[in-house]
């Protein structure tokens, strides 16, 4: 069952990856009107008997993707520790997600630019994050140790201070580093830079995922290097 719900949510988004791949790569007006409204634009690129499969091929997807997503990030939620029932956060989720398709769809400018804006600011709190797991799996396998499991468990502190404020300082600086071409989300990013900056190749290059990659990683090792990791 669990291998079917994946293939479902799966195979519909890479069909439609395939078909607008090979369409937009033949037309660039098409190309073009997919950076604002991938869904439209293509549907006006099929002819009209496609347009019953490509309906319930992107609803599937759709529908697949979202049940996934909202039952990972609510199981997300309660393993940081937020004391919260398990359906209030599928519900904070679903509420979340609602209002992203509201932006998207109402007032955000170009789908690509939002999509490009979002993938930024997921990458520089995963590098960050990232190197802060990096860096606490190498201290303890240089220490001969492995994690406690009975700080694993429900009801054991979830919090790591230490990798919490340095995931939050780098993903500050790193969202400082990024630019977007949302011109909403451009508003909340690229604080770190000049407008000179922001306007040259490093700022077209989101250069503050890497860096936010280094700076949690530096500043976990600076935080915990004076403490001993805990024995198993």
């Amino acid at each position: 069952m669990a291998l079917w719900t994946m293939l479902g949510g799966a195979l519909p988004p890479m069909v439609l990856l395939v078909f607008g791949v090979l369409l937009a790569g033949g037309d660039a007006k098409l190309a073009e009107a997919a950076g604002g409204d991938p869904v439209a634009a293509l549907a006006g690129a099929l002819p009209t008997w496609f347009l019953l499969p490509y309906l319930l091929t992107a609803i599937g997807g759709f529908l697949a993707g979202a049940i996934m997503d909202i039952y990972s990030s609510g199981l997300s939620m309660l393993a940081l520790g937020v004391p919260i029932r398990r359906h209030y956060a599928v519900l904070i989720d679903g509420v979340l997600m609602l209002l992203g398709g509201y932006y998207l769809l109402f007032v955000s400018t170009s789908f690509l630019g939002t999509f490009q804006a979002f993938l930024a600011i997921a990458g520089v709190v995963m590098a960050a994050w990232v190197a802060i797991f990096l860096v606490d799996m190498w201290r303890l396998r240089a220490g001969g140790r492995a994690y406690d499991e009975r700080f694993l468990r429900p009801g054991a502190p979830a919090l790591n201070w230490a990798g919490l404020v340095s995931l939050v300082v780098a993903s500050v600086v790193g969202l400082g580093l990024i630019t977007s071409a949302d011109p909403y989300i451009a508003r909340v990013v690229g604080f770190l830079m000049s407008d000179e900056l922001e306007s040259s190749t490093f700022g077209a290059a989101n250069i503050g995922v890497v860096i936010a990659m280094v700076t949690g990683g530096v500043l976990y090792f600076l935080a915990t290097v004076v403490r001993r990791p805990r024995a198993a």
